[in-house]
């Protein structure tokens, strides 16, 4: 059972988030009425009160997104690795993730030539890759082949979940036959995970 400090906390982080849902919904009534006024403003070429509705336009887009900032879109490549990698994941869970972050900035660092083994090991140089090219998505199997060992974990670069196409060709099916199954059987919640998510 909660104590009461996280019984206040909670209720508190509550009443914080209603207030910025509140604060939202006013913007989105605010930004329309402000929209409506410019756009009826500038063909009766009325064009100071248009720039007047133009910038409360500006400043409420401006706060919607310190409320609501754009999220970083991961990219396919890096999220098609770590998709493939999934035993390793469901093996050693949080670690996992942890040994990946490890490999990503080793790998990623910048390279000094002139870096002596204890500097390496210091991690003040690195492999100088560019993240999502094959090199480097080759150097982060190679590190956690090499390294997941030290931390207790077990990475075997061959233990990967299939591509689709991989698991098209296995199963008789084309490309596209087995893509649109796949979509159906994810429509209907038929996937391990999302039943994982539904309990």
């Amino acid at each position: 059972m909660a104590t009461y400090q996280e019984q206040i906390a909670a209720w508190r982080a509550q009443r914080q988030q209603q207030q910025v849902n509140d604060r939202l919904q006013q913007i989105r009534s605010e930004h329309a009425q402000a929209v409506r006024e410019r756009d009826v403003a500038i063909p009766e070429n009325r064009m100071e009160d248009a720039e007047l509705r133009d910038m409360d336009c500006q400043q409420l887009e401006q706060e919607w997104h310190q409320y609501n900032p754009p999220r970083q879109q991961a990219d396919p490549r890096m999220v098609e690795f770590v998709r493939r990698r999934q035993p390793f994941v469901d093996r050693h869970g949080q670690a996992a993730y942890q040994a990946m972050d490890m490999a990503h900035r080793y790998a990623t660092a910048p390279r000094d030539p002139n870096a002596t083994a204890a500097s390496v090991g210091a991690g003040r140089s690195g492999m100088g890759l560019t993240p999502n090219t094959p090199a480097y998505f080759q150097a982060m199997d190679s590190l956690l082949t090499m390294y997941a060992k030290d931390y207790g974990l077990h990475y075997d670069p061959e233990e990967k979940l299939l591509t689709a196409n991989q698991a098209a060709k296995i199963s008789g099916l084309s490309p596209q036959q087995y893509n649109h199954a796949a979509q159906q059987i994810g429509s209907q919640g038929r996937y391990s995970w999302q039943q994982k998510q539904g309990k």
